[in-house]
């Protein structure tokens, strides 16, 4: 069944709404942008009291500029707004809180928070950009400003990571949510500083698309933003790099993350949109493991009725939205395909992996197939990791991997015999050997329920 990324905001802040959310859902998400960091420090606490297995998802202030305005503005179709420095104007400026990425100057339009909100260009330097608006809307505070086909300072981008890091060094989180990720490179150096955390890398502009294979690759799983997306590359390219990407993301085996107006409508009703449950549809069929609520659990009074909705709805429909079977080649740097080539084909059978890195459970996941899991592991990294992939996953955290790993693997499954079974009469153990030839390999058994008795 699909799960829940709830986002934490003023509405949900309270002991008893996280308490009510927690019954639905143990995953939770806050947002960097918003809050100091006491009000992220007293969530966190509460969220532990009351779900200790909970995961926490950080998501860091990325490097795209934001609107510096402190209070809602009202702005009338037809205003002539600047965005950012412009010494010598007559019309409204609204400061950024971070500098305009690198843009085609010969670009017609603009827009505010995810592409809600739009502008004719009518002029733009390096340091701003000004345009009419074409409708009437309430600029909240700290909404971002997206431009078409922008590139975003990588360095910059690091450092914007690095202080942020820095500032939260000391929060009890799970992982870390990188936002307009343009290099697997980035996610890299971000993992050598933080190999405690997973990296949850959202694909959100042009370049991230361009090098999604890379960034994939790198991460532990992957947010698709879609609004931020759609205003980057464009509304009639969104259903197109939605597919790619998710199609990349099952193929390396990672969890998909969807965010962005999932169920907007909800924020003022009881009931979705026709249309929010057909992209629903789509996020299942396609294999998303988590839906994102953003700012409908966030400020909406009506958050528990929205959670509560989303969590019957994915039960009823999951069954008949099954993820599409992954035909695609398995991983192009795969190093043993001959063993998951052969996994492929014996379909059905319960699979128990043991583990420390977590890859042979990308593997297992890269399959596309539903079949129960088991996995042995004392990585507490994998351990959190797993709670995001919709499917079901038996993790058995075990003191250490030792080095005669058949054996381990042999009285691990003995002493889990129900759970690693599934009701089956045989299974297939996936384990690591140490070295030969200096080089690790992975192994492939075939048992029986018998072998155990």
């Amino acid at each position: 069944m699909t799960k829940i990324l709830a986002t934490i905001g003023p509405i949900s802040e309270s002991t008893k709404a996280i308490k009510s959310i927690a019954m639905k859902t143990n995953l939770f998400r806050l947002n960097g942008s918003h809050n100091n960091l006491e009000w992220h420090f007293d969530i966190i606490k509460k969220i532990r009291n009351l779900c200790p297995n909970a995961f926490i998802l950080m998501d860091i202030p990325g490097i795209k500029p934001r609107t510096a305005n402190d209070k809602s503005m009202f702005i009338n179709k037809g205003n002539v707004i600047t965005f950012g420095e412009l010494k010598k104007s007559s019309e409204m400026i609204i400061p950024l809180t971070k500098p305009l990425p690198y843009f085609n100057k010969k670009i017609r339009e603009f827009s505010i928070n995810d592409g809600q909100f739009y502008f004719e260009l009518i002029n733009s330097g390096d340091n701003f950009v000004t345009g009419k608006s074409k409708s009437n809307f309430e600029l909240l505070p700290k909404k971002g400003l997206n431009i078409s086909g922008s590139l975003y300072d990588e360095t910059k981008q690091k450092k914007v990571y690095l202080n942020f890091i820095d500032t939260i060094k000391n929060l009890d989180i799970d992982g870390l949510g990188l936002s307009f990720v343009q290099t697997g490179n980035l996610v890299r150096e971000i993992k050598e500083i933080v190999p405690h955390l997973l990296l949850i890398s959202k694909i959100e502009n042009s370049e991230g698309l361009k090098r999604k294979s890379e960034i994939i690759l790198n991460s532990d799983g992957i947010m698709i933003d879609r609004g931020d997306l759609a205003a980057e590359i464009g509304n009639h390219f969104l259903f197109n790099a939605v597919e790619t990407i998710s199609k990349e993301t099952k193929k390396y085996g990672k969890p998909l993350i969807m965010a962005t107006e999932n169920l907007n409508s909800m924020i003022d009703r009881l009931e979705p949109s026709k249309s929010e449950i057909i992209s629903l549809g789509h996020s299942l069929s396609i294999g998303v493991d988590c839906i994102m609520l953003s700012e409908e659990t966030a400020t909406s009074i009506n958050f528990l009725n929205t959670i509560k909705w989303i969590s019957n709805h994915s039960k009823k429909i999951f069954q008949s939205t099954e993820a599409k079977q992954n035909n695609v080649a398995l991983f192009d740097n795969q190093k043993f395909p001959e063993l998951w080539s052969a996994v492929r084909q014996i379909k059905d059978l319960p699979i128990v992996l043991l583990s420390k890195s977590g890859y042979s459970l990308f593997q297992a996941m890269s399959l596309g197939q539903s079949r129960t899991i088991t996995l042995f592991t004392d990585n507490k990294k994998i351990i959190s990791l797993v709670k995001l992939f919709r499917n079901k996953i038996n993790v058995i955290e075990i003191l250490s991997i030792e080095k005669n790993t058949s054996d381990q693997l042999r009285t691990c499954i003995k002493k889990y015999k129900s759970i690693v079974f599934d009701n089956k009469e045989k299974l297939i153990a996936i384990y690591v050997s140490h070295y030969i030839n200096k080089v690790r390999a992975n192994n492939f058994s075939l048992f029986n329920r018998d072998d155990f008795d």
